[in-house]
């Protein structure tokens, strides 16, 4: 069964879909006459709410597509469409005959937008705001305040409340699980011991790889004489050492271009979208010393060197997944008979640094 669980930006794209819904309402009532009067529509300002409504829409619409992989930036504008929708919001149910209005049940889509995305404290600012907008719309000025005024303006507020608990009941729970089922996904693609992805990952990313244009390298790695270290210090130390190097790999490798993962025992795969050999030698290097520092926190091997070999391949046009791998295994295979902890390049027998 699908979730319906959107992301923070799927919801604010959502919402800037339904202020859109709302202006062309807005641009309705202002044009066409007829409806104005059923609506007891106050053109008074009327225009000037249109023109901002329209501006910060298309503001915020602009921001969202330029903030879509820029956090901070992402989360200050769906903090100020809020804002602005509680301006908007109020001002138009004040034009719209107050607490006579229509459009009063607008107040809960604001209500759950803010519970949507700010949970508990989202929902106690805009339960707070919306009374007190909400307050200065039916009081203000305070003209012939009847009891049966009061009755339905309490009776309102009332089903602010119950609309905003049961907005962050809904999205406090589908957050939950949301989590949890990101949280099996997880370990059904991940290593326990490393953090890294697990063969399976490893499999079917390279197949959808070989199946696109991309130039890739497919590095494999295998920690040096592991057995003589799990026998020597025991399987608990060999796990330690397995994901001292599985914290290097997810220190130094950037998500956007490349895949790490345990490819089996001691054993590692790691993808990259970088085929310049002097630049992998280097990054290379770089795994190297820090894995070096990692293994010398581990007290239990008393500074012992544990060194790496790796086989590089690279990505060729007619490739299957399998002979990408096997290249990279051939040269792995390489690299442990000249000596070990050295890294042998398709089509170059140079080591590292040379």
């Amino acid at each position: 069964m699908k979730t319906l669980y959107l992301t923070d930006q799927q919801t604010e794209q959502l919402f800037t879909t339904i202020r859109w819904f709302f202006l062309i309402i807005c641009g309705a009532l202002y044009l066409f006459e007829p409806i104005q009067q059923p609506l007891n529509l106050n053109p008074f300002t009327f225009e000037y709410l249109l023109i901002f409504s329209l501006s910060y829409t298309l503001i915020l619409q602009l921001a969202l597509m330029i903030s879509s992989k820029r956090e901070k930036l992402q989360s200050f504008t769906m903090k100020l469409g809020i804002f602005f929708d509680f301006i908007a919001t109020f001002w138009f149910i004040a034009l719209t005959g107050s607490a006579n209005s229509l459009f009063v049940p607008i107040i809960y889509v604001h209500l759950m937008h803010a519970t949507i995305l700010w949970r508990t404290r989202g929902l106690v600012i805009a339960l707070m705001t919306s009374i007190v907008g909400y307050s200065v719309v039916c009081f203000y000025p305070p003209i012939q305040i009847t009891t049966e005024k009061l009755w339905a303006f309490a009776f309102d507020i009332v089903f602010f409340i119950l609309v905003g608990i049961f907005a962050a009941i809904i999205a406090l729970r589908e957050r939950k699980h949301h989590k949890e089922k990101m949280a099996f996904q997880n370990q059904s693609v991940s290593d326990y011991v490393t953090g890294l992805y697990n063969h399976r990952s490893f499999q079917n990313t390279l197949g959808k790889l070989v199946n696109t244009n991309k130039s890739f390298s497919l590095i494999l790695a295998d920690i040096d004489d592991f057995k003589k270290i799990n026998d020597q210090y025991g399987h608990t130390v060999g796990d330690q050492v397995l994901s001292a190097y599985g914290n290097t790999l997810k220190h130094e490798l950037n998500n956007f271009d490349s895949y790490a993962f345990r490819y089996g025992g001691e054993e590692f795969a790691i993808i990259l979208f970088n085929t310049r050999k002097r630049s992998l030698e280097t990054q290379i290097q770089q795994w190297n010393k820090l894995f070096e520092k990692g293994i010398n926190l581990l007290p239990e091997l008393n500074h012992e060197t544990i060194t790496i070999s790796y086989g590089v391949s690279f990505r060729q046009e007619a490739d299957t997944k399998e002979d990408i791998l096997n290249r990279a295994d051939e040269y792995l295979y390489l690299a442990k008979a000249r000596g070990k902890n050295c890294a042998m390049f398709q089509e170059s027998y140079e080591r590292v640094g040379e």
